[in-house]
């Protein structure tokens, strides 16, 4: 039988290894959770330097290195927690004479294994990586002292198994240090929608996120205007005429082409330029007053588009098909809404002036007249629906999704887009000014593309 010394002395061993096996667990959960970012932001506020930080940082940029400290640290501890703990656990249940001493022996090995595989599973691996994963860069910044003293008394160990492992890690052909995470787009993007939801971004910085992620898979094809819908004036026109279809059309900058040939655009006038020259003389040509506009590709990216802009200084290009022709042009503020939304000035149209409410069936179903430049995202903010199907399009106007979806689209031909029938009220040029929209009611048939928003 142990003597009470003896047993105090082992108990007391016992607490302490298991204090370091938690220490150990702590280190190896903390260092795998922790953000580097959270720890940069956490020095950058400090007014003072911290050197917990900075080590905790340092950590973090050789987590191999560490971890490879807490694995040592936790392997050596549960080899000294079973010899110590599982023999003290029976010595206690044979001391007790609680048990015959013919089955005692065999009774305590069992039980001692029993008991302290439950407390060391418990006390010294769930618990502290729970509270690990809860506040790992609080937690880090706690045991940095201990765990850098201990890296430093193991080094020798750590150094041997570091290098066996990064070995053996290489021969079967993956990073041997892999210290630092980097994030696709997708993990980007779905790691910030979980921050907004915990409210540590704004919904607001989440979505021009996104939409700046989304810009860049764009090319020009994607938000031009069409080659039907451009106003363009004739090089030979004067400044008079021109002044007209600025007042008319109320564009402040419009195309100049040659021989009225909308592939032949020369370059642009300017609403400035023209007010200016007619107060010398309203008959001079506008070519006295024409600026150039470079030349891209459909296929051409939007932030290629924008830095083509901002080294020519122009707020427009003109958009060539792979046979020389004019596909279109895209404005710097096509490009700006792809960032921000749906940007509108003094003379684009509102919402209201590009939907009017028509009439009422038989079936009470309300008929509206659409326009077909009105934006997706007005659209659904009109109607107070989201449907997935314009989420899931790359097209920015409902005439583009239409003809997109529907490539043999007819003229007074419905068509079902969730709980609503579209149908085409013209067909001109390859483009659809207006389309006639029924709300229907919503059925297990229509529904599953559509999610009624609160107002």
């Amino acid at each position: 039988m142990d003597s009470g010394p003896s047993i105090i002395i082992n108990l007391v061993v016992i607490i302490v290894i298991l204090a370091l096996a938690v220490l150990f667990t702590l280190t190896e959960y903390s260092l795998v959770k922790v953000r580097p970012s959270a720890l940069k932001a956490l020095k950058e506020e400090q007014k003072k330097p911290s050197t917990k930080i900075d080590h905790a940082i340092y950590m973090v940029d050789h987590l191999t290195e560490y971890l490879s400290t807490a694995q040592v640290g936790i392997t050596l501890t549960s080899l000294i927690l079973g010899w110590l703990g599982e023999g003290f656990i029976a010595g206690l249940i044979i001391s007790s004479g609680i048990l015959p001493p013919e089955i005692a022996h065999s009774f305590a090995s069992i039980a001692a294994i029993l008991i302290f595989t439950f407390i060391h599973a418990v006390f010294t691996d769930l618990v502290p990586k729970n509270i690990a994963i809860d506040d790992p860069t609080g937690v880090l910044l706690k045991i940095v002292r201990p765990v850098m003293f201990f890296h430093v008394l193991f080094y020798p160990m750590i150094w041997l198994f570091d290098r066996t492992a990064a070995w053996v890690t290489k021969i079967l052909g993956y990073n041997a240090h892999p210290d630092e995470d980097i994030y696709s787009q997708a993990e980007i993007v779905s790691l910030s929608r979980d921050a907004a939801q915990a409210g540590e971004i704004d919904e607001d910085d989440l979505r021009y996120m996104q939409r700046a992620f989304e810009m860049n898979d764009k090319v020009a094809a994607d938000i031009m205007i069409d080659r039907t819908q451009l106003e363009v004036i004739d090089v030979n026109a004067t400044i008079h005429e021109a002044l007209n279809m600025y007042l008319e059309t109320k564009y402040s900058r419009i195309p100049v082409v040659a021989n009225n040939d909308k592939d032949k655009i020369l370059g642009y006038v300017y609403s400035y330029d023209l007010v200016r020259q007619g107060r010398i003389d309203m008959e001079a040509p506008v070519s006295t007053v024409l600026r150039n506009l470079p030349n891209i590709s459909e296929d051409q990216p939007i932030t290629d588009i924008l830095q083509e802009m901002i080294d020519h200084r122009v707020p427009m290009v003109v958009v060539k098909d792979e046979y020389g022709g004019t596909s279109g042009i895209v404005t710097d503020k096509d490009i700006y809404e792809e960032l921000f939304g749906t940007v509108r000035d003094e003379v684009d149209d509102t919402i209201d002036n590009l939907i009017t409410k028509l009439h009422s069936d038989d079936e009470g179903n309300m008929h509206y007249q659409v326009s077909g430049k009105l934006n997706l995202n007005d659209f659904e903010r009109y109607f107070h629906e989201d449907i997935g199907s314009f989420e899931d399009s790359d097209k920015v106007t409902l005439t583009g999704y239409m003809l997109d979806r529907f490539p043999d689209l007819s003229v007074n031909e419905p068509n079902q887009v969730a709980n609503f029938e579209i149908t085409a009220l013209d067909f001109k040029d390859a483009y659809i000014n207006y389309f006639e929209v029924a709300v229907l009611p919503l059925t297990d048939e229509n529904s599953s593309d559509v999610r009624i928003e609160e107002e």
